[in-house]
C-alpha cells in the first residue's frame, strides 16, 4: 500500500520473512550455533528461551531448512494437549504418518517410535522434536512424553533425537524443578533480540533491500525505535512498517521520533 509513496519496491518489513532472509543478529547467531551443537553431537535435549517476538520460531526455521539431515523436524505447537494427545502428534509427526490409532497404549506408540527412530538413523538422518511454547506443559506432559521420548533414544547410542523445548523464560525454573529433565538437558540458548546498533543496521538493511533511494527513518526516530521496542525484533518491524504507513497516509517526508512514539502507545500491546 505505501511501497510507491516512499519508492520502495517491496515491503521491508514483512510479517513473515523467510528462513534466509533473517537478520543474522548476535542473539541469533548465537542461539543457531548451540542448537546445532546439540544436534551434530546428538544431545538429547536443549532449551530455547526468550521473550515472545524475539526469534525462536524464526532461528528454528532456518536450521530446519539448512540442515536436510534434521528430519523430521517435528514442530509441537499443542503444549496444553493431554499427554496422551501429545503422544499421538509427536508419533505422527515421527512416523511421518497423518495419523496414530487412538486405541495404541503408550507402550505400543513408544514401541512403534523406537522402530522409527532406527530407520531414520540408518538413513543418516537426525530427527528433532520441537515442543513450542513449551513453559505450558504441565508437569504430566514432561514426565510421560518429553522424559520417555528421551528414554527411547538413549536405550539405544546409536539413535538419533534430540528434543528442543522452546519457550518464555519461565521455561528454565520449571526445566529446573524436574530433577530428571535437569540433568538431559545438553545445551541452553537464551535469545535477547536485537542490540541497539543491530537496529540501526537492520533497519537499514531492510530499506536498501526493499530499494530505498534515501535515508526515511531519522536518526531520532531509529534512536525511539531502539528504546521502544526494547530490542524485541516483533516489536522492531511492527514499528517500522507501521510508521511507513503513518507516513504515507500523512503525506511525510521522513519518519521521526515523534511519529514513533505516537504509535507505541497504540501498537506495541498487540506486538507484545
Amino acid at each position: 500500500m505505501y511501497q510507491e509513496y516512499w519508492g520502495l519496491s517491496k515491503k521491508p518489513f514483512p510479517y513473515r520473512t523467510a528462513a534466509a532472509e533473517l537478520y543474522p543478529s548476535q542473539s541469533l547467531r548465537g542461539a543457531s550455533l548451540r542448537l546445532q551443537y546439540c544436534f551434530r553431537n546428538n544431545g538429547g535435549a536443549a532449551l530455547l528461551i526468550g521473550q515472545s517476538g524475539v526469534g525462536k520460531s524464526s532461528v528454528l526455521r532456518r536450521l530446519a531448512e539448512d540442515d536436510v539431515t534434521l528430519r523430521p523436524f517435528a514442530h509441537i505447537v499443542y503444549p496444553t494437549l493431554s499427554c496422551a494427545e501429545l503422544q499421538r502428534v509427536v508419533a505422527a509427526e515421527v512416523l511421518e504418518t497423518t495419523s496414530v490409532d487412538t486405541q495404541d497404549s503408550p507402550d505400543t506408540i513408544f514401541a512403534e517410535l523406537r522402530k522409527s527412530l532406527r530407520r531414520h538413523t540408518a538413513e543418516h538422518r537426525h530427527p528433532v522434536v520441537v515442543f513450542d511454547e513449551a513453559h505450558l506443559l504441565t508437569n504430566d506432559a514432561l514426565n510421560q512424553v518429553v522424559l520417555p521420548l528421551l528414554s527411547v533414544a538413549d536405550m539405544d547410542a546409536t539413535l538419533s533425537l534430540t528434543i528442543v523445548l522452546s519457550g518464555q523464560p519461565s521455561l528454565a525454573a520449571h526445566v529446573a524443578r524436574n530433577a530428571q529433565l535437569r540433568d538431559r538437558v545438553a545445551v541452553t540458548a537464551t535469545m535477547d533480540g536485537f542490540t541497539e546498533s543491530e537496529i540501526t543496521e537492520y533497519i537499514h538493511v531492510s530499506m536498501t533491500a526493499a530499494g530505498a533511494q534515501q535515508s526515511i527513518f531519522a536518526a531520532d526516530a531509529i534512536q525511539a525505535i531502539s528504546r521502544l521496542s526494547a530490542g524485541n525484533p516483533r516489536r522492531v518491524k511492527r514499528l517500522c512498517d507501521m510508521a511507513l504507513l503513518v507516513g504515507y497516509a500523512d503525506r511525510l517526508s521522513e519518519v521521526t521520533a515523534s511519529d514513533i512514539e505516537s504509535l507505541a502507545a497504540e501498537i506495541l500491546p498487540a506486538a507484545a
